[in-house]
């Protein structure tokens, strides 16, 4: 009898262990990811990265109404979680891109890193988290992704949820020099993976709150009882990428397979030293190009690329044209015009800018654009020797 009572005690014990267990890890709530995702970790193979992606992409990625999760720039969005295992906290990521399907070597650009405190400030419970969609970042639609590398799960761990969202214009208009600035300020890296063996070869220390090796502009340290340790490795990135991610996204390409395909830039042209590495295939604002053979339409390959019209003339333009340039109205917000490969405008706030000069040592793509960076034959980016 005793023996039978202490199987009973035994087995209810189990039962409720693994109820916690199922029921216990970190599911993101908002926004309202793809699917019905359970609440594990990812497989430490990296199989189903990223996205803790099932069966055939085409499939995973669609049927989730991106209007269900709907983001203004510049206006303050909410992080939540579903569960109770915050495992003590960690450190969080949160991500675009926009490839629509995203794969193993897609780049994302983060938009905010979180050290210490997450997905539990305190490590007694799930918190919420407000952050933004930065200016930088053009309107359309995008994957979001969220990233938590566990505290005290006893292994290393890599959590990721992914949503659609769809980006629209803040409640402020920009000049096109305000968001150069902005761009600028606002250099967005890649996507920080570790734990994952098929991907790369970092390794975080479990007991920590890793600090990222590039966590971009937008940080925050919300712990009380953080922890900090670097990670062990180098490349800590999606396959085949490098930390530049860029500095600002368009949400204009159609569904990608991934490598190649991360989100492009659309608001400046800033020249600076950056550049993706082999297969990140970043389409950004960071890095100086020389003229080629422009893209015919936008996706999300390793350049900018020119749109499908092709002409100073089109693309939602209302004005005329003033020395190879345009003048008067538009409706095209954010849309840039390269009459001549060397100098650029941009419609803003409803009208379009006067003509400036392109940064020494580049050239823009010739046409009208949601980015002004002409790319060689091969679809990839070149410094003028």
């Amino acid at each position: 009898m005793m023996f039978g009572q202490s199987s009973i005690t035994v087995a209810a014990a189990l039962a409720l262990l693994q109820g916690v267990c199922v029921n216990g890890h970190m599911i993101m709530a908002s926004p309202k990811p793809f699917g019905n995702p359970d609440n594990s970790p990812l497989s430490s193979s990296g199989a189903n990265f990223p996205c803790k992606l099932t069966g055939d992409p085409a499939t995973f990625y669609a049927g989730s109404a991106s209007g269900n999760n709907t983001m203004a720039i510049g206006e303050t969005q909410t992080l939540s979680f579903t569960g109770s295992a915050v495992h003590g906290g960690g450190s969080c990521q949160l991500a675009i891109t926009s490839d629509k399907q995203p794969s193993a070597s897609t780049t994302w650009q983060v938009i905010m890193s979180i050290e210490g405190g997450c997905p539990s400030t305190d490590g007694n419970g799930p918190s919420t988290y407000p952050f933004q969609i930065p200016a930088s970042v053009a309107p359309g639609n995008y994957v979001f992704a969220w990233t938590w590398v566990s505290k005290l799960a006893g292994q290393p761990e890599y959590y990721m949820n992914c949503a659609p969202i769809t980006v629209t214009g803040g409640k402020t208009k920009r000049s096109a020099e305000e968001i150069e600035a902005l761009a600028k300020r606002d250099a967005l890296p890649n996507l920080f993976v570790a734990n994952l063996q098929s991907i790369n070869s970092c390794k975080t220390t479990p007991g920590t709150d890793p600090t990222f090796p590039d966590p971009g502009p937008t940080v925050v340290k919300p712990g009380t009882k953080n922890n900090f340790a670097e990670v062990a490795g180098t490349n800590c990135f999606p396959a085949g990428g490098s930390s530049s991610g860029g500095s600002s996204s368009g949400g204009s390409s159609g569904s990608g397979s991934g490598a190649g395909s991360p989100a492009v830039a659309t608001t400046t042209p800033a020249a600076s030293s950056n550049a993706a590495g082999a297969g990140a295939g970043a389409g950004f604002a960071t890095s100086s190009v020389a003229a080629s053979t422009p893209s015919a339409t936008p996706t999300s390959g390793s350049g900018s690329e020119a749109s499908g019209s092709g002409s100073a003339s089109g693309s939602g333009s209302t004005g005329g044209a003033t020395s190879g340039g345009m003048s008067g109205a538009c409706t095209s917000e954010g849309m840039f015009n390269c009459p001549d490969g060397s100098n650029y405008q941009q419609c803003a706030s409803g009208a379009w800018t006067a003509l400036q000069a392109m940064p020494a040592g580049t050239k823009c793509a010739v046409g009208q654009t949601t980015t002004l960076w002409a790319r060689n034959a091969a679809g990839v980016r070149v410094r003028r020797l």
